[in-house]
């Protein structure tokens, strides 16, 4: 969906656009879509390599970040180089989210680029970051308030105003221009859609935390203790980075239980919580200085790291994996028409056609009593006067009448 999204900004054209047969937007802010397809138009081919390419690239920097916070606080670059395995090691605990052709990794980069860059006192630099983390998901402003916070009690009014200048006003900036450029569609899809999805409460209170918590498990006894000793943190670092985890562990368990949300979210909250577990051995070391104490935090955070292990053998497709994917793509081909394919939006692409709407973006503005639900049942009268040669569905249901206007049929097995 996110190479649907790239594809139109290589072709000069809107996202925040009426719901149509042919495109649906995501209910993000653009900067992934615009910095894939930017590179696309410099000649590099739009495809899966090129989305992984820009999330794995954002995911080193945000292993670096961490690193580089971990190295300021404590004065041990091997305990942030072990912070980097942590916050790594939890690729299966974001649902694998990592290297996919998604938003999600860059805007982790830019987060974590952002909160460091302010810890480091280049206010400036933070503030730009901040936006650009804005402008991949829009909810990463909220960070922006711990940040304000701290800033305001540590280096006064200039430094807070200074960073509300780099960040609140080229945020504000973008959102009046894409406001203009959209006819006001955009603060429509970023807001008034999402306002009446549904919110799961239990995956709120308790799923989310116990997701992040035992993704750490070993180490959280440490962060526990760590926090008994401190009682009341005094250091500037400290507060930054308490504040700052808090917001990430909160938000990450709030974008969970909203509706559609899956173990991505819980990314911020991951990386913070590697964060913190570095730090709080590093205050245990503190307290009690000495040979024994080095050796059991060292050894608590091997066996974490060592019980972390996954089989990148899971996610790597067989060769038959590929062969059955060659196989779809080569039917579609075939099919005379457009093809619908929620599930699979890139996959039309891959086989001649035109990129179709994601099934997601679709269920985002598909809510009785949302701004664009009207415009939602455009799907339906698609399907209705058989719009597409052909719609391509997954073991769930799309429903909309598509069993009434559309013969079921089934692929041929390489």
């Amino acid at each position: 969906g996110m190479l649907v999204h790239a594809a139109r900004i290589a072709a000069g054209q809107s996202l925040y656009v009426t719901p149509s047969e042919d495109f649906i937007p995501f209910i993000y802010t653009p900067l992934y879509p615009w910095i894939v397809g930017g590179l696309s138009s410099l000649g590099i081919p739009l495809d899966y390599e090129l989305g992984r390419l820009v999330s794995v690239v954002s995911l080193l920097v945000a292993g670096l970040a961490l690193l580089v916070a971990v190295r300021k606080e404590t004065g041990n670059v091997w305990l942030g180089v072990a912070g980097m395995g942590l916050f790594f090691a939890t690729f299966p605990d974001s649902g694998s989210f990592f290297d996919l052709a998604r938003n999600d990794s860059l805007m982790l980069a830019t987060l974590a680029a952002a909160l460091v860059s302010i810890r480091m006192g280049w206010i400036r630099t933070g503030g730009l970051l901040l936006t650009a983390s804005f402008l991949t998901k829009h909810t990463m402003a909220l960070y922006g308030i711990p940040a304000l916070w701290w800033l305001w009690q540590h280096q006064g009014r200039a430094a807070s105003k200074r960073f509300v200048l780099w960040s609140v006003v080229p945020a504000l900036m973008f959102v009046i221009g894409l406001q203009i450029h959209s006819d006001g569609l955009f603060l429509t899809y970023l807001l008034g859609v999402p306002s009446v999805h549904p919110f799961v409460g239990d995956r709120f209170f308790v799923m989310a935390p116990k997701e992040m918590i035992t993704a750490l498990g070993w180490l959280v006894g440490v962060m526990f203790f760590a926090w008994f000793l401190a009682r009341r943190p005094t250091s500037r670092g400290a507060r930054f980075w308490i504040a700052q985890g808090v917001t990430a562990f909160v938000l990450s368990a709030i974008m969970r239980g909203h509706h559609g949300g899956y173990l991505n979210v819980l990314m911020p909250g991951l990386w913070t919580l590697s964060l913190w577990a570095c730090l709080s051995i590093a205050h245990v070391r503190g307290h009690f200085p000495g040979l024994f104490m080095q050796v059991a935090t060292a050894s608590l955070l091997a066996w974490q790291l060592w019980s972390m292990q996954w089989n990148p053998k899971r996610y790597i497709p067989t060769e038959a994996d590929e062969a059955a994917g060659d196989a779809v793509v080569a039917q579609i081909s075939k099919i005379e028409g457009e093809v619908l394919a929620p599930w699979q939006p890139w996959m039309p692409v891959q086989a001649g056609k035109k990129g179709s709407i994601a099934l997601i973006a679709l269920w985002d503005i598909d809510h009785e009593g949302g701004p664009l639900f009207e415009e939602a049942q455009v799907i339906e009268q698609a399907i209705e006067r058989k719009h597409w040669g052909a719609v391509l569905t997954a073991r769930s249901e799309l429903k909309r009448g598509l069993r009434k206007h559309y013969e079921r049929t089934r692929f041929q097995q390489p």
